[in-house]
């Protein structure tokens, strides 16, 4: 029961592990995504061709560049980056990462924007899980200790 309002929690033990289940499938998913690019991943400088801004009201934005870049086969591509936390500007010139069997598969090469999204979705998860196991063996304890 809830201290301040008197009221047992909303969400149910099994409402709780289901949601912390499917965090802990999307970290893992996205984590081994990452894991596959960085295998793959090859490093060049780009230059910013274009940026496009999304301001969602929250404390950061997130940014999408337009990269040119030449990859080590020597063709020339134009690719538009993932999302990214990383203030970029046109013309700036940066290290990025392509995947070489996909060079239209570019990506900033910021540590926040590689681990930022998976990481958080697993420790998200893990919390989730630890809370709602911990009110099914508190509901469970409540349940036998009033027999």
């Amino acid at each position: 029961m809830a201290i301040l309002t008197g009221r047992g929690p909303t969400l149910r033990p099994r409402t709780l592990v289901f949601v912390g289940l499917l965090a802990l499938i999307a970290g893992v998913w996205t984590m081994s995504d990452h894991a596959g690019f960085l295998s793959r991943v090859a490093t060049v400088e780009a230059e910013v061709v274009s940026v496009e801004t999304f301001d969602r009201g929250e404390m950061f934005s997130l940014y999408r560049a337009t990269l040119r870049f030449v990859t080590d086969a020597g063709q020339t591509v134009t690719a538009t980056a993932l999302e990214s936390y990383r203030p970029t500007t046109a013309g700036e010139r940066l290290t990025i990462g392509y995947d070489t069997e996909n060079p239209t598969d570019a990506r900033l090469m910021d540590l926040r924007d590689r681990w930022l999204t998976p990481v958080w979705l697993v420790l998200f998860a893990v919390v989730t899980l630890a809370v709602g196991v911990r009110r099914a063996l508190v509901a469970s304890q409540d349940e036998n200790a009033g027999r």
